[in-house]
């Protein structure tokens, strides 16, 4: 697996940070949205987007992507406290969808009134109908702001347990209508996906490119619902990985307690013979 820097803010998640650690399987740490580009240049813009002194499309995608994460982190957070609000979910560079009688936001909070999370499925199900609604005349386009960011972040954040690495691209274009996600499946093969309102699709099979192989045009040409859709083409057996690694990380865990007991048991049979040494004194 591969490590970031803890001061790197990128929207990046490997495999075994998520498996490995017992806790980090129920984590609730915030989700930090991605900084663009991954350059010699990125120290600089990050100043500048935190100055405020940016661009204004750099100032309103970083804002984009803030939201989203924090949206996307209080519906996880929230999901076994329904009796708790959490954050506002009505944020003004969004578009109608996450306002707050969106439908995204409905979504999230008829997840938090049963005390469950709001998945990736149920993200990309409701923008594939904003979608189908955009170009059937029924909902403008601008309505659909931020819902991207936000199944980006959730697929980043779901599929990361089932491949080696996933980020979201710092080099490729980023836009409101268009983010590009690179994944390392655990066989070390990598991807470029393309993330639409319409669906996701198979890019290339090389990080941070869109230019895919001329000869498998139909694999390319294909539109996903979701991204586990694709994961599912790409790697097949990315769950019986998945539950191997599982399976032999509770094993671990098993024979890390066992340890534990016996190295207790030690400890207090040495104490043991220490106070009865002390009394025959």
């Amino acid at each position: 697996m591969n490590s970031t820097n803890s001061g790197n803010t990128s929207c990046i998640c490997s495999a075994n940070s998520q498996l490995l650690g017992s806790s980090e399987l129920n984590s609730q740490q915030p989700i930090q949205p991605p900084r663009t580009p991954a350059t010699s240049g990125s120290e600089a813009n990050y100043l500048a987007d935190s100055l405020g002194v940016s661009p204004l499309y750099r100032q309103q995608d970083s804002h984009r992507w803030q939201s989203a994460a924090k949206i996307y982190q209080s519906s996880r957070s929230q999901a076994h406290s329904p009796a708790t609000t959490g954050a506002p979910l009505n944020f003004t560079t969004f578009g109608d969808s996450l306002s707050s009688e969106g439908t995204l936001s409905q979504k999230i909070r008829q997840c938090r009134s049963i005390g469950s999370p709001i998945l990736l499925e149920d993200i990309a199900t409701l923008n594939r109908q904003l979608h189908f609604e955009v170009e059937r005349g029924q909902r403008r386009v601008a309505s659909m702001h931020g819902s991207l960011e936000l199944e980006a972040l959730a697929a980043v954040h779901e599929l990361a347990t089932h491949v080696k690495q996933i980020s979201v691209s710092e080099i490729l274009p980023r836009t409101a209508d268009l983010i590009f996600v690179n994944i390392k499946t655990y066989k070390d093969q990598p991807y470029t996906l393309e993330l639409t309102m319409k669906g996701w699709r198979i890019c290339s099979s090389h990080s941070d490119c869109m230019n895919g192989d001329y000869h498998n045009i139909a694999l390319h040409t294909r539109y996903f619902q979701n991204a586990k859709e694709v994961l599912d083409v790409i790697s097949p057996e990315h769950d019986k990985h998945f539950n191997e690694c599982l399976a032999e990380r509770l094993k671990q865990l098993e024979r890390e307690e066992e340890e534990e007991e016996r190295r207790q048991k030690c400890v207090k049979e040495n104490e043991k013979e220490i106070f009865s040494q002390q009394i025959k004194g």
